[in-house]
């Protein structure tokens, strides 16, 4: 399909046009996601209902950009996409030369670039981001880390290859839902989309498939994910539409400046060039920025939005004006979600922007523990492995003060939580909010929440770290809280007055579906230990980190075998600060 859009339409032809294209493409987009592999296509929703699902990243699914993850013999078809190419020969540099966004690049490392194209000869014209970035670094180590965000983006797109199979059609990520050889994310997707049915019938009770918007914002590019997402609902039962909200769009809209968008993308969102590899997606964009109402009808029409991971500031850049004020969509989903009529998940960023409290946007648990917890921007997510300029270091823990979108009421979110250590972080940081609750979830898990009944519950491979009562005190510096993991089928409700959990149902030990695949670390281990000893003094360097349960009884279920806990007593003692 070839789209061009003239420039001299009067208002009234543009709108129609406009709203044509947006209504032409919305039907395209929910309808590509491959059938083959179709996973319970006609929804049965489920017993439990939730407002919100918050799932902690790394869902592991079976897709042609992932194949270790399906089961063995899994076969994608000729025009699926394996990895993103680039071309790095003469042609393709003098192209980007030219670029406004490489501007400012010497003549010396134009020539570096160039010979290292010179050095590849025919290879160069399709390159793994590996073998790109060998290629370059064989000529000038450093010559990559050394370039700041802004060009060295702009490099990767303008060089990216656009794999075109014919005219106009280029590569698309496949994704086979049903082959995943770990089943939680698939099942996490399946249950998404039953919970997104259970609030379309509501409305229409006969209904046999909710309709999805992904947003997939977060990304510095939004479009690279678009095929990932409307396939994964598609096969897990649903009808999809890819939203194009995201920063640019936003303030396109904002400041009707909808001719500018490739610049906004670039100068907000961080990307360039997007209109040569995802030219129907671009044109989706630019429609709906002209004409805004499609986009709030789409709002009001889903029953369920999915928020892709990435950078929380961007997601909630999309749905925040330019005076950081909530938008019009916002507004809408946030009427929406307090009436119960539509369900909201996210993973990873997409669950840490869900917060009313203080956002989490970057750090280490080591990080809190050498430079504290700053409210201050965070530096880029380059600068741990380049040299990058920033008065902040790499691993600082850094929040905003204002918060999220305000989904989530009852804490502060972290994600990707067990697996990269992030209690200290979580715990540090949970202390200086205002309702003293934090909510850590572990990869392929995820946290469901019931707005109406203040109920929370887990599913998915491992668990939810809950912080609660944690509080600072300055002279010496000392955090302290009491902590609990719940594992999959474990549920507590939230105490708003308190600020705790009260009524943990933990399934019994012997029942827990995924302690075999529990993933061990040091956090774990140390707990594991109090429970032994009674109490387990941790020697951290920076800081002493004391647990002791409250009673041996909290440590039941782990002595049977079990991951989950209740009622753990944690402080944390800072020296020298």
């Amino acid at each position: 399909m070839k789209i061009s859009i003239k420039p001299n339409f009067n208002a009234l032809s543009c709108l129609l046009f406009s709203l044509l294209i947006s209504t032409l493409l919305l039907s395209l987009y929910s309808s590509m996601a491959l059938a083959s592999t179709a996973v319970n296509t006609d929804a049965t929703p489920p017993v439990q209902t939730f407002d919100l699902m918050m799932v902690g990243g790394g869902l592991v699914t079976c897709s042609s950009l992932s194949r270790q993850n399906c089961v063995l013999g899994s076969q994608f078809t000729a025009d699926a996409k394996q990895t993103s190419v680039y071309r790095l020969t003469q042609s393709a540099l003098e192209r980007a030369f030219k670029h406004p966004s490489l501007s400012g690049l010497t003549a010396p490392q134009k020539a570096i670039l160039l010979h290292a194209s010179q050095q590849q000869g025919n290879a160069g014209s399709s390159l793994s981001y590996q073998a790109f970035y060998d290629a370059i670094s064989a000529v000038e180590k450093d010559f990559l880390t050394d370039l700041n965000d802004q060009v060295y983006y702009a490099l990767l797109d303008l060089l990216e290859d656009e794999q075109a199979i014919t005219s106009g059609i280029n590569r698309q990520e496949h994704v086979m839902l049903s082959a995943t050889q770990n089943q939680y994310g698939a099942q996490i997707f399946s249950l998404f989309t039953q919970q997104a049915l259970l609030k379309k019938q509501q409305r229409q009770p006969q209904a046999k498939r909710p309709l999805i918007a992904v947003v997939t914002a977060s990304a510095r590019d939004p479009f690279e994910s678009i095929d990932f997402y409307t396939q994964v609902f598609e096969q897990a039962g649903a009808d999809v539409i890819w939203l194009p909200l995201d920063s640019a769009l936003q303030a396109a809209i904002a400041q009707q400046q909808c001719d500018q968008l490739p610049v906004l993308r670039e100068k907000i969102q961080g990307n360039v060039d997007r209109a040569r590899l995802y030219p129907v997606a671009t044109a989706l964009q630019q429609s709906m920025c002209v004409s805004p109402d499609s986009l709030y009808q789409q709002l009001l029409n889903i029953d369920g939005l999915f928020l892709n991971g990435g950078d929380q500031r961007l997601t909630l850049s999309a749905w925040l004006t330019p005076q950081k004020k909530p938008s019009k969509a916002l507004d809408i989903i946030k009427k929406r979600l307090q009436q119960h009529q539509i369900v909201i998940g996210g993973t990873s960023a997409g669950t840490a922007v869900m917060t009313a409290q203080y956002m989490v946007t970057g750090g280490t648990s080591h990080g809190a523990l050498t430079y504290g917890v700053l409210a201050a921007e965070a530096p880029s997510e380059r600068c741990e492995e380049s040299h990058c300029q920033s008065d902040i270091p790499a691993t600082a823990v850094t929040y905003s003060t204002t918060g999220g979108l305000g989904f989530f009421p009852f804490g502060v979110t972290d994600t990707h939580f067990s697996q990269r250590e992030r209690q200290v972080r979580l715990f540090m940081l949970s202390a200086l909010s205002e309702n003293k609750l934090g909510f850590g979830v572990d990869e392929n898990t995820a946290l469901l929440v019931d707005l109406r009944n203040h109920k929370v519950s887990v599913v998915g491979e491992h668990g939810v770290w809950v912080v609660e009562q944690s509080h600072v005190t300055q002279t010496p510096l000392s955090y302290s809280g009491v902590m609990h993991y719940l594992t999959a089928g474990d549920n507590a409700k939230v105490d708003v007055v308190t600020q705790s959990l009260n009524h943990i149902q933990l399934l019994s030990a012997d029942k827990t579906i995924n302690k075999q695949v529990d993933v061990k670390r040091e956090f774990n281990a140390w707990v594991d230990k109090a429970c032994v000893d009674g109490q387990n003094d941790i020697d951290l360097g920076q800081a002493k980190l004391i647990i002791k349960p409250q009673s041996q009884q909290e440590c039941d279920q782990i002595k049977r075998n079990g991951q989950h806990y209740q009622n753990i007593n944690i402080q944390l003692n800072l020296v020298n600060h």
